[in-house]
This record gives C-alpha cells, sequence and structure tokens, in this order.
C-alpha cells in the first residue's frame, strides 16, 4: 500500500506559495544587497526574509525627515512596516539579530559620546524648573516674569539618551518613548507584543491608534483624566517583526487589526523553507560586509540625529520617472484592484504609496552613497524600476497573505493531524488508534475526528480500508494508511 508509484501527490490544503516570485535582491543598494546575501548564507535562510528586514529597518533613518511626493496633495512617508512569517526553525531569530546590531550600537555609542551635554541640558532644565516654582511663590511676581521664564523653559530642546529600538512595549509606553525620541524603530523576531495593542492589558480594548498614526505621521492626541494630555505632532515608527503562522492567523482574522486597516499597512515576506537539506559549515558573514553595513547604518543614522529642523523635506521624481508612475497607476494598478487584488483591496488601495515608498528609501540610501543631497537629485527611472520590482514582489506576497486568512477551522485540524503523523513517523495505523493520538480540544468527538480523516483522504493524505480482527475476538475497524509522498 505504500508503495510511492500508487499515490498521488497531495494536495496542499492552504494555497500554495512556492511558485511565488523570489525577492530581487539586486534592486537594493550593493552594501545592503551584499549583507542580505551574507546572513542569508550563514542561516541557509531564504534571502527575502534578510533583505525585507533590512528595508524596513533602514526605513527608520528616513522617518520624519523626508517624504516622497507624487504630487501636490499625494505624498508618503518613508516608513516600510514589514511582518516576516515562518514556522519555527526558520531562524528568524539570528537573522533579525543582525539586521538591527548596528542600530543597538549605534543608540549606546551615541548616548556615551553626548552623555556630558545630555546631562548638562537636563541640569540646565532643572534650574529653570527650580527657579520658576521658587517665582510662582513670590507674592511681588508679574504676569510677564511668569511667562517670561516659562518660554525660556519651553525653547530648551528636549535632551534625553537617545533610544532607537524598541520590543516588547506596551500602547502606553510607546506613547513615552515617541514622546522623548520622535521616531522608534519596533524590530523583533516576536510579533507577539502587538497582542499588547489588542487589548491584551485593558479588558480586551484594543488601543490601535498610535500604531496606525506612526506610519503616516498622523497627529496623535490622548486625553487622560489621570494625566497631562498629550500631543504627537508628527509620530513615526518603522515596524519590522517576525512570527510563526498561527500568530499570524489570528491577526489576519482578528477583527480589530483587520477592520483598522493594520494588516493593510504591512508588507509580508513569506519565505521559502530548505529545512532539511541545511549545513552547520555554511560561510559566515564576512567581516568586510558586516563592517561596510554597520558604517553605511552609522552614517545613516548619525546624519538622523543631527537634523532637528521639524519640518518634513519632499522628494521628486524627474520627468520620465513620474510618468511612468503615472501610466503604471493607470494602467497596472487600478486595473487590478477588480482582478488579482480583488481580494485584498484595502492593501491594493495602498499599492502606489508603496511604491513611492519604496523608491523614496532606495533613492535616499543612494544618495548616502554617492555623497549627494536626496532633495537636490530627482529620483530617476532607474530607481523606479527597482521599487517596482520589490513592490511586485510584496503584492504577490500580500495576495497570498489574505488567501490565507480565509483558512476555516477543518484545515487547521487537518493540519494538527498532519503534524501529529509527521511527528511520529506513522505510515500505517488504525483509525481509532490515531483518534487517542490527536485527541485535543479540536475534536469534539469520534465522528468530528472522522470527518476531519475524510478531509484528509480526500486531499491525498492518506487511504482506508477496513480490516477484519485476526481472530473472532478482535473487533473489525478501519486502518488508515499514510501517503509517503507527504
Amino acid at each position: 500500500m505504500n508503495d510511492n508509484n500508487q499515490w498521488a501527490t497531495p494536495t496542499p490544503l492552504r494555497p500554495d506559495g512556492t511558485n511565488l516570485l523570489p525577492f530581487p535582491v539586486n534592486a537594493l543598494s550593493p552594501i545592503l544587497r551584499e549583507m542580505a546575501s551574507a546572513i542569508a548564507t550563514t542561516t541557509s535562510t531564504d534571502i527575502a526574509m534578510a533583505s525585507t528586514a533590512i528595508l524596513s529597518a533602514v526605513s527608520y533613518r528616513f522617518s520624519g525627515v523626508y517624504r516622497m511626493s507624487a504630487k501636490r496633495d499625494h505624498t508618503e512617508s518613508l516608513v516600510l512596516d514589514a511582518l516576516t512569517v515562518a514556522e519555527p526553525s526558520f531562524k528568524k531569530s539570528p537573522v533579525i539579530s543582525m539586521v538591527k546590531r548596528p542600530y543597538i550600537q549605534f543608540a549606546h555609542d551615541w548616548n556615551e559620546n553626548n552623555k556630558q551635554d545630555i546631562f548638562k541640558s537636563q541640569a540646565e532644565y532643572k534650574l529653570l524648573e527650580g527657579k520658576l516654582e521658587a517665582l510662582e511663590k513670590k507674592k511681588d511676581v508679574t504676569a510677564d516674569e511668569i511667562a517670561k521664564l516659562q518660554t525660556d523653559l519651553s525653547n530648551i530642546p528636549p535632551s534625553n539618551f537617545c533610544r532607537i529600538v524598541v520590543d516588547d512595549i506596551t500602547p502606553e509606553s510607546l506613547v513615552h518613548q515617541i514622546e522623548e525620541n520622535g521616531t522608534l524603530l519596533m524590530i523583533s523576531d516576536e510579533a507577539g507584543m502587538l497582542g499588547n495593542f489588542s487589548g491584551r492589558y485593558s479588558n480586551n480594548v484594543p488601543n490601535l491608534d498610535l500604531l496606525l498614526k506612526s506610519w503616516n505621521g498622523g497627529t496623535y492626541i490622548s486625553d487622560r483624566a489621570t494625566r497631562a494630555s498629550i500631543v504627537l505632532k508628527k509620530p513615526y515608527m518603522s515596524i519590522c517583526l517576525a512570527c510563526q503562522p498561527y500568530v499570524f492567523d489570528n491577526m489576519i482574522n482578528n477583527t480589530d487589526f483587520r477592520g483598522s486597516g493594520l494588516i493593510a499597512r504591512l508588507v509580508y515576506c513569506f519565505p521559502t523553507s530548505n529545512i532539511g537539506s541545511r549545513k552547520y559549515d555554511t560561510q559566515p558573514v564576512p567581516e568586510e560586509v558586516a563592517e561596510n553595513y554597520k558604517k553605511l547604518i552609522y552614517k545613516l543614522l548619525n546624519n538622523k540625529f543631527t537634523y532637528h529642523d521639524e519640518k518634513e523635506l519632499y522628494l521628486h521624481f524627474d520627468c520620465k520617472a513620474y510618468q511612468e508612475f503615472v501610466d503604471y497607476y493607470n494602467g497596472h494598478i487600478e486595473p487590478k484592484l477588480l482582478t488579482d487584488m480583488a481580494f485584498c483591496k484595502d492593501w491594493g488601495g495602498k499599492y502606489h504609496g508603496l511604491i513611492l515608498r519604496l523608491c523614496g528609501i532606495i533613492h535616499c540610501v543612494k544618495c548616502a552613497l554617492n555623497g549627494e543631497n536626496p532633495v537636490e537629485v530627482r529620483v530617476n527611472l532607474y530607481t523606479f524600476c527597482n521599487a517596482i520590482e520589490i513592490a511586485e514582489y510584496y503584492r504577490e506576497q500580500a495576495i497570498y497573505a489574505y488567501s490565507l486568512g480565509d483558512i476555516d477551522l477543518g484545515t487547521v485540524k487537518a493540519e494538527r493531524v498532519l503534524n501529529k503523523i509527521r511527528s511520529k513517523g506513522i505510515h500505517e495505523i488504525r483509525q481509532n488508534d490515531l483518534y487517542k493520538l490527536c485527541r485535543c480540544t479540536l475534536f469534539k468527538n469520534a465522528a468530528d475526528f472522522g470527518e476531519t480523516v475524510d478531509m484528509l483522504e480526500e486531499y491525498n493524505y492518506l487511504r482506508r480500508e477496513k480490516v477484519r480482527g485476526a481472530n473472532d475476538n478482535d473487533k473489525s475497524g478501519i486502518m488508515v494508511f499514510i501517503n509517503p509522498k507527504i
């Protein structure tokens, strides 16, 4: 029964993502491309995972500084929020760790190098606060004197030890961190902290406002009876997370995440797997590649931290690139909202904005490498084509991601049984014995389990035969034969 030639290839229980476009790594700038390739090599992972994390992380540098403008009333921030979805053992942790390491190192070095100035500024602020408090207690003080000191106090720029990376954080702490730092990078190999924003610690009342506002710099106002009002004029945060499929299943089917538009703001990466054929003795990231990557990130961050003007600068297409963008929108993007992207119109409605964001990010990195001012140099056709290549990858990934949101409980049950069969190395087993192995809260009873086995048989994962007992005392039953091609 278990002869391979007698079995058809099983039909995938979920939509098949194996034939999607590979990530166009050549569309990245050389230093970022080399780092993504080196990370993929040493971890034996799909280069899409490292590339997506690198792009999302580097977008932090440009948030709050530049916006990409297509026409006068349409501009996009350069924030790129990304979610990588992969099974356990995909080495998400080492990939994310290598991408974010220079950001953490930079913050440490910056704080050490500017420690005295930070303490001095904080001391000056406290002295003025003390003077103001003492002045307000005087009997003969005038309103003008108090107003002048309050003005002097407000003119002192906030000076705190810088924070770039946040990981597991609550909505309340996020407000505080953005108030102090202006922009942040949420980067982690676990997306579980998003549960903090869906109401995990607030009686299931979602608190997604700041996550949504920080994607495009929308003003955020928090009024609470227990504290002073907080106004964040232009909050920005780049989100770069990785998670396991069950976390994504919960997200895509969460009405708060879906209805708020959070799901539509993310780009997705479902990396291909080579688990089972990986080697340990892979080449480590070459020191030169790691050093070049670190130097580039340091250069970009130094420029960000020395830019103090709250006014954002605008990037523009040159004439050829702009016309191509218009033609691409009219002839390619808008029509596909009724075809390819009909199932994910909320994501597709932001697709042209994604292209603009990618144009701005790629353009700014190129200018940094060439020592040019990105505002003075127009975004050209070559950059636009690079952005289209990457955007097309994410478009296919998004269509695939949304198709997974249609997964029903029957599929989840079938996957649970298959995982048990694989983990036990089962080739044949009585159905009753298989039920005992798989008995859990998913299955109401043996009949419910039988429906799942029916589905697995329909999809060619197994076959069943009625068998008689070895003697009169043995009960007859159903023998389950497992397709060796699984």
